[in-house]
């Protein structure tokens, strides 16, 4: 070490020896006093409450958990999707993080001796402490100016976010101001280089007002403890005890490593079906203690709600204020609901139509971005699945249009309630063979129900078929033995009726020896892929865009010059946040000759949902503006001659927007499979 160091740092032993050595030691109890007291306030405050939900294992896999949760909490992975958010919130933690270990080591270097190293050490401490708290003012000040200047619609300011940011200012300037005038006390000045290890507090002296030393030490001393370290500590205690929005510094990293590692599509089951007393959740105890810790880990950072289709169509459905609400139920019903040797528990109080309205929990898509954009893994979707469960199960009261639904699925295996020798007439002049004709086959190719009954997607299919037959592929149908894969049964809430349905399927698949599945729908290939292995039906499921980007991949298809065409896609929410895929759908139109592709706005894993998902698509929108008009302005506004799509739920929304628009005769809506066959004909047209 540089002797001037040395020099300086020997004129600072008295200070070590008669203010930080106590310090240290007075900090280590205070430190082991709050560790006591938290682990106290948190059982009290938040395990006794998670305890009152069901089981839900989420400790296997713990090396992929401790990968995410290094790679959210410490490197911010999901928290960059927005960049200025993002830096302010990277700022403050890595800032925190920074001061918490420069003051560790700063406060107990001492305990190790006033040796050179240890000098060396408490300088390292001094400028790394320094540097975090610059880096937490900065983050602060960006914070402030969201909050209080910007004001974005997604964010809602309380009395506990007015506090935070003033008394951390205040800790950390009074830390500065304490530091610095111990350096302006001293009679030889500062070594050279002091900015490197004092970056901020070495540049205060030159603006101060020195007073004689002698009497000032023991005053500093005091002004140091009673107006830096006091407001710490308490500020600490605050933390430890207090219901503040700085509870997610733990809670939020805690709801990162127990997130669901299940596939993202697919919905949880009840558990022992078949003995269960009750189905989904009528009451706040019901969740599983892990969506218990999801409602306590919200922050309220306002990012579900700008992504939320039916918010931002004016539905009643904030999935923000929907966690907060089922977080103030807990929080103020919670405790009741503990049951004491002297107190019985007390009669819970009703979810729907109580706290959460009827409205509010049929007007979500299922589009699953609230899940998509939370920092933490927060989603709303999974609990108004519970909800809807309890709704249609325990009390038969649901919307009145799926009642038909319903009768349609349980009878007829399809939405529309049309006879299932139907299922297989677009197929006939095609030549397709059914398994029963040929089991034989290397792919069972699952055209689902739109495919099946509905006029324009039988036309997707026949596209389908045409590109199959060309390549060779090995493949037949099920025909009037398919049955639908159940999926808007389960995300209507019908568990029992998605049950009878999966197992049927499960049955035919089982008896034809079916290992491979080809879907055009992504909720049959979802349902399929992601949800059937829990009723025991493994299979290798693929969707048709992953096929063709294959098949053009390995030059089995050629694509001939069609009309030049400006193209945009619309990103199914099954396929894309559900399942990831998002560049086979691209590469396969950047592939068509005479194909210019924009992007939306809203695209990839920030896709506009179509509107038909989660069972609206049999339901109409009473309330505020068509989901799917506001997508379809959000396609025109790139003055297109195509809105592409891979998912027939998606093509009817689309369709129908568009004719609500006027604008079908100018712009039309192909299924991607219909462009690749076309283009093999070399009759790409916009028409």
């Amino acid at each position: 070490m540089d002797p001037t160091y040395l020099s300086f740092w020997a004129k600072q032993n008295a200070y070590l020896l008669n203010v930080i050595y106590p310090v240290s030691i007075g900090s280590l109890i205070i430190l082991i006093g709050l560790a006591g007291l938290f682990v106290y306030t948190f059982r009290q405050q938040h395990y006794r409450l998670w305890r009152l939900g069901k089981e839900e294992d989420c400790s296997d896999r713990i090396s992929e958990r401790l990968k995410t949760f290094f790679s959210v909490v410490f490197g911010h992975a999901r928290f960059w999707r927005e960049g200025y958010p993002g830096t302010m919130h990277f700022l403050i933690f890595w800032g925190t993080f920074l001061l918490f270990l420069g003051k560790g080591i700063r406060v107990f270097s001492p305990l190790t001796g006033l040796t050179a190293p240890a000098q060396s050490i408490y300088l390292f401490a001094s400028s790394v402490s320094e540097i975090g708290g610059g880096m937490i003012i900065l983050g602060g000040l960006m914070a402030v100016t969201r909050r209080f200047i910007i004001k974005p619609a997604r964010l809602d300011s309380k009395p506990d976010d007015h506090l935070k940011y003033l008394w951390v200012l205040v800790i950390l300037l009074t830390g500065y101001l304490v530091k610095g005038y111990r350096f302006a006390l001293s009679n030889e000045g500062l070594p050279p280089d002091s900015f490197l290890w004092a970056p901020i507090s070495s540049a205060l002296p030159r603006f101060m007002l020195v007073l004689p030393s002698e009497p000032l030490n023991e005053l500093l001393v005091w002004h140091r403890i009673l107006i830096h370290a006091i407001p710490a500590i308490a500020f600490f205690g605050y933390i430890v005890v207090s219901r503040s929005s700085l509870e997610h510094i733990y809670l939020s990293a805690l709801n990162v490593f127990y997130r669901s590692l299940k596939p993202k599509g697919a919905v949880r089951p009840i558990p022992n079906f078949e003995e269960a007393e009750t189905y989904g959740v009528s009451e706040i105890k019901e969740f599983t203690w892990k969506q218990l810790l999801d409602l306590e880990a919200c922050t309220r950072c306002g990012r579900c709600q700008d992504n939320c289709p039916a918010h931002l169509s004016e539905k009643p459905l904030n999935p923000k204020k929907l966690i907060q609400d089922l977080k103030a139920h807990l929080l103020t019903q919670g405790g009741a609901l503990i049951p004491t040797e002297q107190i019985p528990p007390a009669e819970p109080s009703p979810l729907v139509g109580g706290v959460i309205s009827e409205d509010t929990l049929w007007s979500c898509t299922a589009c699953l971005n609230c899940y998509e954009q939370c920092p933490v893994f927060i989603s709303g979707f999974d609990k108004i699945i519970d909800m809807r469960r309890s709704s249609v199960l325990m009390e038969s009261r649901f919307p009145g249009e799926l009642k038909e639904v319903f009768r349609a699925m349980e009878r007829k295996s399809n939405p529309w309630g049309v006879e299932k020798s139907q299922r297989a007439d677009w197929a006939a002049a095609l030549g397709v063979k059914t398994l029963a004709e040929n089991p034989e086959v290397e792919w069972l190719y699952f055209p689902g129900c739109f495919k099946g009954f509905d006029d324009r997607n039988k036309k997707v299919a026949i596209a389908v078929v045409k590109i199959l037959q060309r390549v060779g592929l090995s493949f037949g149908i099920l025909g009037p033995e398919e049955g639908c894969c159940g999926d808007p049964a389960r995300r209507m809430g019908n568990e029992y009726l998605y049950s009878m349905l999966v197992e049927k399927n499960i049955e035919t698949f089982e008896r034809y020896r079916i290992k491979k599945i080809l879907t055009t729908c992504p909720h049959c290939y979802n349902t399929l892929k992601n949800e059937y292995p829990q009723f025991g039906g493994n299979f290798e499921v693929i969707h048709q865009t992953e096929l063709l980007k294959a098949l053009l991949d390995q030059r089995k298809i050629t694509l001939h010059n069609g009309s030049r065409l400006i193209v945009t896609y619309h990103d199914s929410c099954y396929l894309g946040r559900y399942n990831q895929i998002y560049e086979p759908q691209r590469h396969i139109l950047k592939a068509i000759p005479g194909v210019t592709l924009k992007e939306m706005e809203r695209s990839h894993d920030r896709s506009f949902c179509c509107g038909g998902g989660g069972g609206r698509m049999w339901m109409e929108e009473h309330q505020g503006r068509r989901i799917n008009e506001m997508r379809v302005d959000q396609a025109l506004a790139l003055g297109p001659n195509v809105i592409a799509t891979a998912c027939p739920y998606c093509l009817t929304m689309l369709e129908d927007g568009l004719k609500a628009r006027g604008k079908d005769d100018s712009v039309k809506v192909y299924d991607i499979a219909e462009l690749i066959e076309r283009s093999m004909d070399g009759q790409t047209k916009s028409s």
